[in-house]
């Protein structure tokens, strides 16, 4: 038993260990290959792929474990649990019709993938496919808006509950939307500086040599967070390294605990996703350490370096362990809902987002789509490509949104897959409408509040016409910037 458990350790280490290799092999390629610069491929999808070509699922090169797509579950906790530590903005951060807008752009957008992957599902999908569980409809935002985490996340807590496949499912379409946002971001930059509509940067050929390859000049070179704890006691990365796994573990634990409680005082167990109690446990966590002054030692730069690294690791992970199988068996509606879903969120970006802020609209919207699409480091991604400066204040803006909108965005995570589970007829149907109606208070809500205009014109920087702006008044171009 102990020469069993040795070696299982020492296969985490080895499988770790070609996660970090692929990571830096994607690097590298990205700061050599011309055709991943200018596409703006991420690393870690570059990684990922080269362990599904090379790893187990392919030619069988790279010696990875059969458990090695399970690290992508284990990640997502820990990616959660650090979403609210050291986290503290201020009531201006949190206020005012120009968050309203960006709430509304980037919250409504993701509500309305679940819909809109729901209605063609349940409507149209199980019609053509019809052994296509109707759980598949989920994938669109779950891929799309949430990522890879959120994909295995959502995809292991749906094949608890008996629906197989879901996880790969997930995962291949999350991967589709990443690459395809990225293709597409590039496209509509190209578009909007055409059009005149970017503000601070007139051709994406002005985009830094570090955007492009990644690689920042010593010149540029900033610190990568601040030391809070003194290494003569303990290194102050293992001391935020510590604080997100005791939230991680505390949220598996209760996760474990409220199933088990509800089987034994309910009459059926609720399963609630760990990384979603790790999220609870994360938020109690920054609650008590802003009350006692603890957050003073916490470093939200430290942190966040620790949540982008689970993130490349579970990309390599998530990818390189995809069963092509599946993913071959469910072409067609795959490529069906992700055609859809790129659709939806394309009409969202020009019909909706462009009138959610007054100025810088397009800088703003290029997060919103990146989000949407992928993860939020898409999104920065694009802003940047637009707004290398960063004056838009598109990523304050959208992190702020993200705080409000946390708790409707993991209600979606969790309360559809439990309804469709606990009424298999009709769930589907109450899970479609119930979501769609979500959307028009929201919308409703936007319109009422004016975080969206829907006479606003889409404001050019590149000429001196007039547009009007949110109250209806007129002004140059000039008078915008």
């Amino acid at each position: 038993m102990e020469v069993l458990t040795s070696k299982a350790i020492w296969m985490v280490l080895q499988d770790a260990a070609w996660m970090g290799i692929l990571l830096l092999v994607g690097q590298m390629l990205r700061a050599k290959v011309k055709i991943f610069q200018k596409l703006l491929i991420p690393s870690a999808l570059i990684g990922g792929f080269i362990a599904l070509a090379l790893g187990p699922r392919g030619y069988g090169l790279i010696p990875l474990s059969n458990s090695f797509g399970t690290y992508a579950s284990i990640l997502i906790v820990i990616i959660f649990a650090a979403t609210p530590i050291g986290d503290k903005p201020t009531k201006e951060e949190t206020s005012g019709p120009v968050i309203g807008g960006m709430f509304f752009n980037v919250t409504g957008i993701a509500v309305l993938q679940y819909a809109a992957g729901m209605f063609l599902t349940v409507y149209l999908l199980k019609h053509i496919y019809p052994n296509l569980p109707e759980q598949f409809g989920l994938t669109m935002a779950t891929g799309f808006y949430g990522g890879h985490g959120t994909a295995v996340a959502v995809g292991n807590a749906l094949e608890e509950m008996g629906i197989a496949n879901m996880t790969d499912l997930s995962l291949t379409c999350a991967t589709l939307g990443i690459v395809g946002g990225i293709i597409m971001g590039i496209c509509l930059i190209n578009w909007g500086t055409r059009k005149g509509y970017t503000h601070y940067v007139k051709n994406p050929q002005d985009l830094p040599i570090e955007l492009r390859t990644g690689l920042i000049p010593p010149e540029k070179q900033k610190p990568a967070g601040k030391i809070t704890i003194s290494s003569i006691c303990v290194d102050p990365l293992t001391f935020h390294l510590g604080l997100v796994l005791l939230a991680s573990i505390t949220g598996k634990y209760f996760s474990g605990w409220f199933k088990s409680f509800s089987g034994s005082h309910l009459g059926f167990a609720i399963s609630i996703p760990a990384f979603c109690t790790s999220l609870l446990a994360a938020f109690v966590l920054n609650k008590i350490l802003n009350k006692t002054n603890g957050h003073k030692y916490v470093d939200r730069h430290t942190i966040s370096r620790i949540q982008g690294t689970a993130t490349d690791f579970l990309m390599v992970s998530g990818i390189g362990s995809l069963n092509l199988g599946v993913a071959m068996q469910y072409a067609g509606p795959l490529l069906i809902i992700c055609g859809v879903g790129f659709l939806v969120t394309l009409l969202w970006f020009v019909i909706i987002g462009g009138k959610t802020s007054r100025k810088d609209w397009f800088e703003r919207n290029m997060m919103s789509w990146g989000h949407a699409t992928g993860v939020t480091a898409t999104g920065i991604l694009l802003l940047r490509v637009v707004d290398p400066e960063l004056k838009s204040r598109g990523i304050e803006d959208a992190g702020i949104a993200d705080i409000f909108n946390r708790p409707i965005i993991i209600a979606l995570q969790v309360i559809p897959p439990i309804i469709m589970n606990l009424m298999p007829k009709i769930g589907g149907h109450i899970v479609t409408w119930s979501i769609f109606g979500i959307v028009g208070i929201m919308w409703l809500l936007a319109w009422k509040l004016k975080w969206w205009i829907p006479n606003q014109q889409l404001v050019k920087y590149g000429d001196n016409s007039k547009s009007k702006n949110q109250y209806g008044n007129s002004f140059t171009n000039q008078e915008a910037i």
